[in-house]
C-alpha cells in the first residue's frame, strides 16, 4: 500500500505542478502579448486559445464555452475561424460561407444574416479544432489574478493533502509493525510463568520426599 501510494502521490504532485506552472507561464506571456504588442489572442505553436462570450455559433459553440484555435495555411468553405474584426475592435468566431479573393465571407450560425465586411486572411487567428463546453468563464477566470492565487492555492493544498496522508499511512504502518511484538513478548512472559510452576512442583516433589524418608527413620 505503500509503494502504490508513493507512485499515486508523484503522479499526483507531477500533473498539479505542471498544470499549474504551464497555466501561470501561459497567463504571463498572454499578458505581455496583449499589452507590449496589442495580440489579442497569442498563439504557442500554432494554437491560441479564446472564451466564447456570444451565441452567434450555437448550437456547435455556445456562450462560456472554451474554443482551441489552430492557425492554417489555408481554410476551407465551412471552416470555423476566429479573426479580428477591426470594425468593432473585438474577436470574432464564425463559419466561412464564402471564399473570394480579397478574402473570406463568414457568417454566425444562430444569425440570419451573413457578416458585412469580408474577412482578410491576414485577420484570421485560426480554425477552431476543439469545443469545450461551459469551461470558458472558468479558465478565463483563472487567467485573472483571483484566479491565478485560486490555482496556486488549490496547487498547495493538494501538494498537503498528499503529505498528510502519507503521515497517516506511515503511522498506521508503524502501529502494525509493534502490535505482533507485543504478542511476542507477552508469550515470553507465559513462558517464564510456566518455568515457575515447574520449578514449584520440582519443590513440591523434593518435600514429599523428604516427608517419605522421615516416617521410614521413626520406624
Amino acid at each position: 500500500m505503500k509503494k502504490a501510494f508513493r507512485v499515486i502521490k508523484i503522479t499526483v504532485r507531477t500533473l498539479v505542478v505542471t498544470f499549474a506552472v504551464l497555466l501561470l507561464a501561459y497567463n504571463v506571456y498572454t499578458l505581455i502579448m496583449r499589452y507590449a504588442y496589442g495580440v489579442g489572442i497569442p498563439t504557442v505553436f500554432g494554437y491560441g486559445f479564446a472564451a466564447v462570450q456570444t451565441g452567434s455559433m450555437e448550437p456547435q459553440i455556445a456562450a462560456g464555452d472554451f474554443i482551441v484555435i489552430h492557425a492554417e495555411d489555408e481554410y476551407a468553405v465551412g471552416d470555423v475561424i476566429t479573426f479580428y474584426d477591426s470594425t468593432r475592435g473585438e474577436y470574432v468566431t464564425h463559419r466561412i460561407i464564402q471564399i473570394t479573393e480579397s478574402g473570406f465571407t463568414t457568417k454566425g450560425d444562430a444569425n440570419n444574416a451573413q457578416d458585412l465586411f469580408t474577412v482578410p486572411q491576414s485577420a484570421v487567428v485560426g480554425k477552431v479544432v476543439a469545443v469545450m463546453n461551459g469551461l470558458g468563464s472558468f479558465i478565463a477566470f483563472l487567467q485573472t489574478p483571483a484566479g491565478m492565487f485560486v490555482l496556486i492555492a488549490a496547487a498547495a493544498a493538494v501538494w498537503g493533502a498528499t503529505v498528510l496522508i502519507e503521515w497517516l499511512i506511515e503511522r498506521h504502518a508503524k502501529r502494525k509493525a509493534a502490535e505482533p511484538a507485543e504478542g511476542t513478548d507477552a508469550g515470553g512472559e507465559g513462558a517464564g510463568t510456566d518455568g515457575e510452576s515447574a520449578e514449584g512442583e520440582s519443590a513440591k516433589g523434593e518435600g514429599a520426599k523428604g516427608a517419605a524418608a522421615a516416617q521410614q527413620k521413626d520406624l
